[in-house]
């Protein structure tokens, strides 16, 4: 992440503000005793989480954008939420889990299906200490539908990210922000 252009840290700060106020009324209204109520009501909205890493990864093709916007996402909706900044550890802990499959490429693939497969699997994954925390008193069947509902719901959200990202693209206000883009050059998201 050394030689970020302001530009691209700037688009970072802006995708992580919006994500953090859209997070606003998950954290909000999903305290730990409305998730012991309804956690499937907050597996199905787990994917929020994801909004922001897949927006500007899908963007920028760059290393950490992820992680900095989530932790951006993070910081804005901590001091209005129930649990403090314990979000921002939440959040980057999802945008760090989003680097990693393209850190497996070591950045120079960004292909579609790695989206999808890798945020649907984050999905599932973070269900777990979900499950294990805050629905620890609901019955069996709603604990092992958690995890396919936070992952249908992370891949729902990763779709909605990468539409919005294909329609920001024909804009133009993305251009120059992938490596080695020049302001003209048009790059299509779905590399």
């Amino acid at each position: 992440m050394r030689n970020l252009p302001t530009r691209l840290l700037l688009t970072c700060a802006a995708i992580g503000v919006a994500a953090g106020i859209v997070l606003l009324p998950v954290f909000g209204f999903f305290s730990a005793a409305a998730i012991a109520v309804m956690p499937l009501g907050y597996a199905a909205l787990l994917g929020a989480w994801f909004f922001a890493g897949v927006l500007i990864q899908s963007l920028t093709h760059r290393a950490g954008t992820a992680l900095v916007a989530s932790l951006v996402a993070g910081l804005v909706a901590a001091p209005f939420t129930p649990y403090g900044f314990t979000t921002v550890a939440s959040t980057a802990t999802v945008g760090l889990m989003q680097e990693l499959p393209f850190l497996a490429t070591l950045y120079r693939r960004w292909p579609a299906w790695l989206f999808y497969t890798a945020n649907t699997l984050i999905g599932v994954l973070y269900a777990f200490p979900a499950q294990r925390l805050l629905a620890v008193d609901a019955a069996d069947w709603v604990r092992a539908a958690m995890y396919p509902v936070a992952g249908l719901s992370a891949l729902a959200f990763t779709c909605v990210a990468r539409v919005i990202a294909r329609r920001l693209e024909r804009t133009g206000v993305t251009q120059g922000l992938r490596p080695g883009g020049r302001p003209g050059a048009v790059r299509s998201v779905g590399d």
